[in-house]
C-alpha cells in the first residue's frame, strides 16, 4: 500500500516519491522485468508491480485501479518462457472478477 500511494501512509509522506516512482521501473536497460527490489508486468495494458515468494507467495500491485492481490503460497507453476507464473495472470483475473470490474 505504501508503494501504491507513491510513499505515503495515511497521508503522511515517508518515502521519497521519486524513489518510488524509480523503484517500480526497469532497473537495467536490457531486462524490462525487474525494477528496484520489484518484478514488473503489464495486464491489459496496466502497469503491475510484484512480490514474489517462497512457494508461490505473491503481493500484486495495480496502481491504476487501486489494487492490491495477495496470495499466500503453498505451491508455484513454472513454466518455460513467460518469466511469469500462468498462476499470476489468473490471481489478477479473479481479483477483477470478484471486484466485479472488467479487466479488459
Amino acid at each position: 500500500k505504501l508503494f501504491k500511494d507513491h510513499g505515503k501512509w495515511n497521508g503522511e509522506q515517508v518515502l521519497d516519491s521519486s524513489f518510488v516512482a524509480k523503484s517500480v521501473k526497469p532497473r537495467f536497460k536490457d531486462g524490462q522485468i525487474y525494477g528496484y527490489g520489484w518484478w514488473l508486468a503489464n495486464f491489459n495494458g496496466k502497469d503491475v508491480f510484484y512480490m514474489r515468494g517462497h512457494l508461490g507467495q505473491l503481493v500484486i500491485v495495480i496502481p491504476q485501479d487501486d489494487l492490491i492481490v495477495v496470495r499466500l503460497g503453498h505451491s508455484i507453476t513454472k513454466t518455460e518462457g513467460d518469466l511469469h507464473s500462468p498462476d499470476f495472470y489468473t490471481f489478477i483475473k479473479e481479483a477483477y472478477e470478484m471486484m466485479d470490474t472488467s479487466s479488459k
